[in-house]
């Protein structure tokens, strides 16, 4: 054979990839995630979820089950509500935020800001059901944009710490 067909024949050798991160920028992305987790992230966020979790379960339940016989978004919506948000108010106040303020002033706090939410979610709810979407899945759809939003209004305003 010739020098040349030894060449084309000979395996292909890729040359060495450089790694992804060196260990240095390894290091500062570790770095800079942990400043933002220190800075942004609270351990009353997954207790918050946690709590939010189960009392919009209760609420789902009671206002899918309420529904259908009374055929009325805003009774249905007004009784689930009141139930679930008096769990999540007393969770929320002791173990979520741990607030240190009476039940009082966060209470004040708390039934504003519940009203209007509520009123916003009932108002989303009922021009769903309106639009011919299953109420079932019309009550989830508040959610969605409520909750990340009442975290901070809860945590900033409602329950907020004394300093």
């Amino acid at each position: 054979m010739s020098e040349r067909l030894k060449i084309v024949r000979s395996p292909v050798r890729s040359r060495p990839q450089p790694p992804l991160f060196n260990n240095y920028s390894w290091v500062l992305m570790n770095t800079k995630l942990k400043v933002l987790k220190d800075k942004y992230f609270d351990y009353s966020m997954i207790r918050w979820g946690a709590v939010g979790l189960i009392t919009n379960l209760i609420d789902y339940f009671l206002f899918v089950n309420l529904y259908g016989p009374i055929k009325s978004v805003f009774l249905a919506n007004l009784i689930s509500a009141t139930v679930a948000t008096s769990i999540n108010f007393f969770t929320n106040h002791r173990w979520t935020f741990k607030s240190d303020q009476n039940h009082s002033n966060s209470g004040i706090k708390y039934l504003l800001n519940l009203s209007f939410w509520w009123l916003v979610s009932t108002s989303i709810i009922k021009v769903l059901v309106v639009l011919n979407i299953d109420p079932k899945i019309a009550k989830l759809i508040p959610l969605i944009v409520i909750a990340p939003i009442n975290y901070f209004i809860l945590n900033y305003v409602v329950f907020k710490k004394k300093n």
